[in-house]
């Protein structure tokens, strides 16, 4: 199952925020990443993984995909925190992680 991520804006960023639309965390095996889908505010959408870490913090990589405005945005990857609030599942970008294959 392809988990949703809807991001608050058209790119990630330190401190960007986002909500779990589609999917179950629960589902996820730990340490082994399980397809996700980021849609950002534009309408823009990449493919990516979703890897949990441990307690509430998860490895996102997201693979390159261009803005609706055509600026191309390269492959990157960050861990981020879920936290549930009023109901809601959400995400914040904690740190941008080193490029390159995860660890």
């Amino acid at each position: 199952m392809t988990i949703t991520l809807e991001a608050g804006g058209t790119h990630l960023h330190v401190g960007a925020r986002g909500t779990v639309r589609d999917g179950r965390l629960s589902a996820a095996p730990f340490g082994r990443p399980s397809p996700c889908l980021v849609v950002f505010s534009d309408g823009a959408f990449a493919a990516g993984t979703l890897t949990p870490q441990g307690g509430t913090e998860w490895r996102l990589a997201v693979d390159g995909y261009t803005t609706a405005r055509g600026t191309a945005i390269p492959a990157k990857r960050w861990l981020v925190e879920m936290a549930g609030i009023g109901g809601t599942l959400s995400f914040r970008a904690k740190a941008r992680l080193a490029d390159g294959p995860p660890p």
